[in-house]
């Protein structure tokens, strides 16, 4: 091979090359010798970098090249490479993989010279300009791709700092069909652009997420959205999670700027529409899973299992027309297995969706003229109008390939299942599809989540006098110390009840501590209040008061003016106080102190404590709480509200056992929505613990007291009164910054809990 032309160029920087075709001669042969000095100076573009990179470049570059050979442009088409390379070196190959799906030449010059515009403001904008041409053209077109060119260009020249945000509009107005027109794009990187202001990643996270997060918002509610999150985010973790809209503070300001209907407070209705309209359940969900898919614009959708539906919607009634017309697309099998047919006549699905769904449902043409623009005396004239379908607001997207694939990975999915467990296959479509229904749609992902839980999922059929109780499941936010905000449903509550087997502890300790019980029985008896109270010489009242009306008569007769109050008032007092005993069931209550564990003396203040609160005729319940994780926080009932301090009872507390962790954030909001629903005046959760709160990805100790602290807070905003009982000596290191001083106690010795609870209780309820 001839290395002639190499000579202009300085022999050290293009050794590299030189020793890389001597070694790989086969790879300029397979380029029409016209070509060589072309491709051996974008070849030396990447002289400079490390031998590992310059290598893969060739290799790539050449190629990329070879696949050209045959084609009449390859001349012209390396000439603009020449041009990339002459930029920067990282152009050329997303060049020549964009520039395929260019057929004309003067489109190509247009796009190349755009390009290297770009690049000459920033390189990672002008790199995704060039990877994302390919799905741009084959969605939008190339002039589309040329004018969201230009529109990026103009935003890095007048502000530099906006580049992320550019890099993001490219990619993201290149991923779907976009609803999101050219005005609107606009007005989001004008917004992007106040954003990147302050925080240059914040404004590229509204650009992929927040834009999205808030379509439903106008621009000037949009506006005020920005503004709101620019106001009240302090630090670059809470800028990003506003503007990526994934914060609570970033979901209920959007709320408050609409005053559009609610997905989270009507999916429930809509789901049972869905049920009665198809006769087989309806899973609703939020379309912000769909971000991405191809064809998707921001409105209603399904995948063909699941309906997807916005945030938020004009009223009910159009929310109700949403899922009515969704289900029946659902229940049309034809276009689901069509692709072609569906992508092409998607007017004409939407049509035979809704005749259908008017001769089921005559009644719902009065909410339908309702939101078409103009109202026509027909709604579904000869000649359809093309753009008509942008007034009916209730269509939304057909997405034949969303359907297909979801259907096939599934299908992948359950294939896969069968060699891996003997869970029945219908088990694992009904997981598969809920997965996906949540916005899981990588395949690697999915089965990785499902390996999970076929791993984690017990289905023996034990004896039925072996089977546990079905548990109650609930999702709570926690607290993030570092985002200064909620990250919303994080932990996993799952309510159970202890096992009632036959325990002796009970009966132990109340035989041990006969005498000391007995103490407390009369005193907490003491507490009860008359049925009745008198009150002598009011007003006003139901009775006179003899004595009070003698002395008035003797006042009359001596001349004075006498009294008016001469009657007796009968005040009824009952004691208005509920209670909730939250018992650590953590391993390390299984400590022992002088031979006694600390779980079985935390069981033995609640023995005392449920005597005397029998006596006292106060409502309590006992909990008792363990965690393993976020979502495996478990709270098992011992004594509910209402229920009688029976055998059983008595049983169930004999049986706790130490076990787990102590999320004590979940655990104390679970216990707020226990108290919330007693109608008690005086409402107390107390907390028997033995440490600091800890768990699996808890964070570290000042996260966990963090979302401690800011859980007994929500207490109190609901009038509930939480008090601390902790029997770690090291407890002031964080127990007062969990709550006041008021609001708990370190005990000295954790022998004495027993005797103390009783008396604590005394002093909080009286």
């Amino acid at each position: 091979m001839d290395l002639n032309f190499c000579r202009p160029q300085t022999r050290k920087s293009l050794a590299q090359i030189r020793d890389f075709l001597r070694e790989n001669p086969r790879l300029l042969s397979g380029l029409p010798p016209a070509s060589h000095d072309v491709c051996l100076k974008i070849s030396s573009s990447v002289s400079h970098l490390s031998s590992r990179k310059s290598r893969d470049f060739l290799i790539q570059f050449l190629k990329d090249a070879a696949d050209l050979r045959n084609t009449s442009r390859c001349k012209s088409i390396l000439q603009h490479a020449l041009m990339m390379s002459g930029c920067n070196w990282g152009l050329v190959h997303p060049f020549l993989k964009a520039v395929r799906s260019i057929e004309n030449d003067a489109m190509v010059e247009a796009w190349s010279r755009l390009a290297i515009y770009i690049a000459d403001r920033d390189i990672d904008v002008a790199v995704a300009f060039l990877r994302e041409t390919e799905k741009a053209v084959n969605t939008a077109g190339i002039e589309k791709i040329e004018t969201r060119g230009e529109q990026a260009l103009r935003i890095i020249r007048e502000h530099k700092q906006a580049w992320r945000a550019a890099r993001a509009y490219i990619e993201e107005s290149a991923a779907t069909t976009c609803a999101i027109s050219d005005e609107r794009w606009e007005f989001l990187l004008g917004q992007a652009v106040r954003i990147s202001r302050i925080s240059p990643c914040a404004a590229e996270d509204f650009i992929r997420l927040g834009s999205h997060t808030c379509l439903v918002l106008n621009d000037e509610e949009m506006e005020k959205w920005v503004s709101e999150g620019l106001a009240c985010s302090t630090s670059e973790a809470e800028l990003h999670v506003y503007f990526s809209g994934s914060s609570l503070k970033a979901l209920e300001t959007r709320d408050n700027f609409t005053s559009r209907a609610a997905l989270k407070n009507c999916g429930n209705l809509l789901s049972l529409l869905g049920e009665a309209l198809l006769g087989r359940p309806v899973k609703i969900r939020s379309n912000g899973s769909l971000l991405g898919v191809r064809g998707f614009t921001g409105g209603p959708a399904t995948d063909g299992r699941t309906i997807y539906l916005p945030d938020s919607a004009h009223d009910l009634a159009l929310y109700k027309l949403m899922t009515l017309h969704q289900c029946m697309l659902l229940g049309n099998e034809v276009w689901k297995h069509d692709c072609e047919r569906a992508g092409s006549n998607a007017a004409m699905l939407h049509m035979e969706a809704d005749r259908a769904l008017l001769d089921q449902m005559p009644n719902l043409l009065v909410d339908m003229r309702r939101f078409i623009d103009g109202n026509p005396a027909s709604l579904y004239p000869d000649g359809f109008p093309a753009d008509r379908r942008k007034h009916m607001l209730w269509w939304g997207d057909i997405l034949p390939e969303l359907v297909s694939e979801t259907d096939g990975t599934i299908q992948s999915l359950k294939s896969k299942a069968e060699d891996h467990s003997n869970v029945p296959p219908e088990l694992v479509e009904a997981l598969l599809t809920s997965l996906i229904a949540d916005g899981q749609r990588d395949s690697d992902d999915l089965w990785k989540s499902l390996k999970e839980i076929l791993d984690n999922v017990e289905l023996t059929s034990p004896d039925p006098e072996a089977l546990e109780e079905q548990f109650k499941t609930f999702f709570y936010k926690e607290w993030d110390s570092d985002l200064s905000d909620y990250k919303m449903d994080w932990c996993l509550i799952r309510q159970r009840i202890v096992p009632d087997d036959p325990n002796p502890f009970v009966g132990e300790v109340r035989t041990r501590l006969q005498g000391l019980i007995t103490l407390i029985r009369r005193q907490f008896a003491r507490l009860r209040p008359e049925r009745f109270k008198k009150y002598r010489e009011q007003p006003i009242g139901d009775d006179l008061d003899i004595d009070a009306l003698i002395e008035s008569f003797v006042d009359i007769r001596s001349g004075s003016s006498p009294s008016d109050n001469v009657y007796i008032r009968r005040d009824k007092r009952i004691r208005d106080v509920a209670v909730l005993f939250l018992l650590d069931m953590s391993s390390s209550t299984s400590e022992k102190l002088n031979g006694k564990r600390v779980i079985d003396i935390q069981k033995e203040a609640m023995v005392l404590m449920a005597e005397a609160l029998d006596s006292l005729g106060d409502p309590y319940a006992i909990l008792g709480f363990t965690s393993d994780g976020r979502f495996r926080i478990d709270l098992f009932a011992v004594k509910d509200f209402g229920e009688s301090y029976s055998e059983r009872v008595q049983n169930r507390l004999g049986n706790l056992e130490p076990k787990g962790l102590t999320r004590l954030g979940a655990v104390i909001r679970h216990g707020a929505y226990r108290l919330c629903a007693m109608p008690a005046a005086i409402k107390l959760m107390v907390i028997l613990t033995d440490g600091r709160p800890y768990d699996l990805d808890y964070g570290g100790i000042d996260y966990a007291i963090q979302d401690t602290k800011k859980a007994v807070q929500e207490c109190r905003n609901q009038r509930i009164h939480p008090f601390i009982i902790t029997s770690d000596k090291k407890g002031a290191s964080y127990l007062t910054r969990i709550s006041p001083q008021t609001q708990s106690i370190i005990l000295p010795k954790v022998e004495l809990l027993p005797a103390m609870l009783p008396a604590i209780y005394k002093r909080l309820t009286v």
